[in-house]
């Protein structure tokens, strides 16, 4: 670049002819959007519960203030309040068939071939029989 006496590059020419770089964008991938998202979920945040204050997680507040509102009235909020509950509800029973079937193949193997089985299986699906909810029921 040819430049006059004083330096200065003659009208209409820069001395940085490429210019300056773009900013490349962050690129935003699935990960990292679902690692927020949970990172977020476990932020806390200050309550208030009578006089005192109390640092609690995000999804805790939110799922407390959805319950407050659908307490209030609102209808909306009573409508979300009742899917999550049946969609709870429903993941709850699912499991709990799924160690009921778990539990009955179990005792099948048990049966048929008791020499077969170690320890370790009978004292599993001990703890297993021990987990089901015999107490629950949704309705």
């Amino acid at each position: 670049m040819d430049r006059n006496p004083k330096g200065q590059f003659p009208k209409g020419t820069s001395g940085n002819p490429k210019g300056r770089p773009r900013k490349q964008p962050h690129p935003i991938c699935d990960d990292q959007v679902r690692r927020d998202f949970f990172e977020a979920e476990e932020a806390l945040v200050p309550i208030v519960i009578g006089n005192k204050r109390e640092m609690i997680p995000a999804r805790v507040a939110i799922d407390k203030q959805l319950i407050f509102k659908a307490v209030s009235g609102d209808p909306r909020a009573m409508a979300q309040y009742y899917k999550r509950k049946d969609r709870f509800v429903f993941e709850y029973v699912n499991q709990q068939l799924e160690n009921l079937r778990i539990i009955v193949e179990g005792d099948d193997r048990l049966r048929q071939f008791p020499e077969d089985v170690t320890d370790e299986f009978k004292k599993a699906l001990s703890l297993l029989k021990q987990s089901i909810d015999r107490h629950y029921y949704p309705l």
